[in-house]
């Protein structure tokens, strides 16, 4: 058993090493067998085949950044439930900005796989999964602080252009910053720019409503 599990580790390491340097598409199980001293026959012992085995570096920490984000907005819409409490002080997801950035580079290695060298697996376009699950949470978050303001609107247009600029600081971040602590002081500097810009522009009036209210005062 333990030859097994060791076996096991190898095999992961020689193949994360071969997909960062080749990307999934281009890299060869031949060599991730050859670098982990094993046979092709041991490969298949423990995985079904090459994406299975590039699923086994980056599924676990896909999924648990997903659960940490969407347990964050379910917080974020029970705290909104109540009158006034869209208000927030600045600093107040600074916590949530080192839990994320302590499991992205944590896991640095299988989200640089995920966000750049993941063409060809179902993993491909993980980041516009991200954004359209992230834009349909903000969705409900800006609806949840409309209701609280008298004749306020979502604007969608915002909500998508935000989730955006969200999701690409921290890939930005990822491929930039190699050390977590300073990773850890710039997001916070930015995800403080960014609340400011989302509680401005979520309710922001539209392009269509400012066009439609420059007709009326050309009148």
């Amino acid at each position: 058993m333990k030859d097994d599990k060791e076996t096991k580790e190898k095999l992961i390491d020689s193949a994360k090493k071969e997909f960062l340097e080749k990307g999934y598409n281009k890299a060869s199980l031949r060599k991730i067998c050859a670098d982990a001293g094993v046979t092709t026959g041991a490969l298949y012992f423990f995985f079904k085949d090459k994406e299975d085995l590039f699923d086994s570096i980056v599924r676990k920490p896909y999924e648990e950044l997903g659960i940490m984000i969407q347990e964050h907005v379910d917080e974020d819409i029970e705290l909104l439930s109540v009158p006034d409490s869209y208000v927030q002080e600045d600093g107040d997801h600074n916590d949530l900005v080192e839990k994320l950035i302590h499991h992205i580079y944590s896991n640095r290695d299988a989200f640089i796989l995920l966000t750049k060298k993941a063409g060809g697996t179902r993993y491909e376009n993980c980041l516009d999964t991200y954004i359209d699950e992230m834009e349909e949470s903000y969705r409900a978050i800006a609806e949840s602080m409309a209701k609280g303001i008298k004749g306020a609107k979502v604007n969608d247009y915002m909500v998508h252009w935000l989730t955006h600029l969200s999701i690409e600081a921290f890939t930005h971040m990822l491929d930039h910053e190699p050390d977590e602590e300073n990773a850890v002081v710039y997001m916070n500097y930015i995800m403080d720019n960014l609340v400011k810009s989302w509680f401005t522009l979520i309710l922001a009036p539209t392009a269509k409503d400012m066009k439609e209210r420059k007709k009326h005062s050309d009148r």
